[in-house]
């Protein structure tokens, strides 16, 4: 692949990382987030979601394709990228090395998050609800990898909207990437911490704010 190519696909998986794909986690954080005001009120919210006009269209083509992408060539400039953490000890190097890393974590998250919302419940012929998500998450293996899984997708998120305006020319000078490097953290501690209570929503014990 030419260098011109290169840069386009790039380009087009950072971009892809904030639209759609980012604009999509934060939205399913927050309808997950319901989970802390109930079963009646996180199935009402799974319903009202449901009946949006165009759903399948807009699950396809703006939500699983877009992750599909975003994921499959996040994971092969994983492969192919040249980490030097080890010689080069500083901070946005560890940032780099750690949005690979949860990039390819994220991507097995997904999957197994897919499967547990969508294949499992069509396989058994049950209906995905507040229950079977409490009934999952009282698995401790499935516990943890939630927690984890929030955890990366709250770190790449954040960190990939500050490489985001770097890479788009949003934040060119050093105090302007300092700045965001704050707003990410920021955004990083609230979707951490809103993912982290709807789990604990569904096992009871989430803060209703």
């Amino acid at each position: 692949m030419d260098s011109h190519r290169q840069f386009f696909w790039k380009r087009l998986h950072s971009l892809s990382g904030v639209v759609p794909v980012g604009l999509f986690l934060i939205l399913h954080f927050y309808s997950a987030s319901f989970s802390v005001k109930g079963p009646e009120a996180f199935n009402h919210r799974l319903e009202t979601v449901k009946a949006m006009p165009w759903m399948l269209p807009i699950e396809i083509f703006l939500i699983y394709l877009p992750i599909l992408f975003h994921g499959i060539l996040g994971v092969i400039l994983s492969i192919k990228a040249k980490y030097n953490l080890l010689t080069c000890r500083y901070f946005n190097n560890l940032r780099f090395v750690l949005q690979r890393v949860s990039g390819v974590g994220l991507f097995l998250f997904v999957g197994a998050h897919v499967y547990k919302t969508r294949i499992d419940p069509w396989m058994h012929g049950i209906p995905l609800n507040f229950y079977h998500m409490a009934e999952g998450l009282r698995e401790p293996l499935t516990f943890t990898v939630y927690m984890f899984g929030i955890l990366g997708a709250a770190f790449h998120l954040a960190n990939g909207l500050a490489t985001f305006c770097i890479t788009w020319g949003l934040t060119i000078s050093p105090r302007a990437q300092a700045r965001m490097t704050s707003v990410a953290l920021v955004l990083f501690l609230v979707i951490t911490l809103v993912g982290i209570n709807s789990v604990f929503g569904f096992l009871g014990m989430g803060v209703n704010i």
